[in-house]
């Protein structure tokens, strides 16, 4: 459970931000916490990282620590669900404190990205051997404006420069840690973990994902991949 990166077997560890609302979803109840298919959305996420030989150990950063563990506590390879914060970045910095031992390589997960494929979990893994910091991404298809406040449209960025980015995205640890370092003393707040990285010079490289890789967001989201699992059954 482990990769090997310059002659050394460096164990994985994985980080699933959980303390989310899902404000966007309606209802009371977060959406990791929502069936899919008849099981939590979490169980279905946690187990893609319980199936892959090359994760170490999970870590789940939760906004209800006594429920996660309810629900996913005695799985495979969950090692701690810490206390979640009230950003996403500050939840992730927590779990990130929890990872056992460094050098490591540390990926982080979405908690409402049930869909990731194996094949492009292992691959982005493997690819993080030789490079330091790499994102889980698919191209853009449509056309991109960049609106001003306004609502007049300032520019058409060339469509085959942007892709959309999605998880996991994996990091050494000691990169990771450097660049929530740099962030806190600068007090910023990026909307992904990569940003963060952008901001201390180390290239972030891209990895080819799947369409499918959706983050489950509103009901129609659930509908969508309620049908994609439909159609692997």
């Amino acid at each position: 459970m482990s990769i090997e990166a310059g002659g050394l077997q460096v164990p994985v560890s994985v980080i699933i931000p959980a303390a989310g609302s899902g404000r966007r979803m309606g209802g009371g109840t977060a959406k990791q916490f929502l069936p899919l298919r008849g099981e939590p959305v979490l169980v279905r996420t946690v187990r893609l990282f319980i199936r892959c030989p090359l994760v170490d150990e999970i870590v789940i950063a939760a906004g209800d620590v006594e429920a996660t563990r309810a629900l996913v506590g005695d799985m495979p390879k969950v090692a701690r669900i810490v206390k979640g914060g009230a950003e996403r970045q500050d939840s992730v910095w927590a779990a990130l404190q929890a990872v056992h031992s460094r050098p490591r390589i540390v990926a982080v997960h979405d908690a409402a990205r049930p869909l990731l494929t194996p094949d492009v979990l292992e691959g982005v893994l493997r690819a993080a051997a030789t490079c330091p910091a790499q994102v889980v991404a698919v191209p853009v298809q449509d056309t991109i404006k960049q609106v001003g406040p306004d609502g007049v449209v300032v520019a058409t960025p060339d469509r085959a420069t942007l892709w959309a980015v999605q998880t996991p995205q994996v990091f050494w640890a000691d990169v990771l840690v450097r660049a929530f370092h740099r962030a806190m003393a600068d007090g910023f707040v990026g909307t992904d973990d990569a940003s963060l990285v952008e901001r201390i010079g180390v290239p972030v490289r891209v990895y080819r994902g799947r369409p499918t890789n959706l983050k489950l967001t509103t009901p129609g989201d659930f509908r969508v991949a309620e049908a994609l699992l439909e159609g692997d059954a």
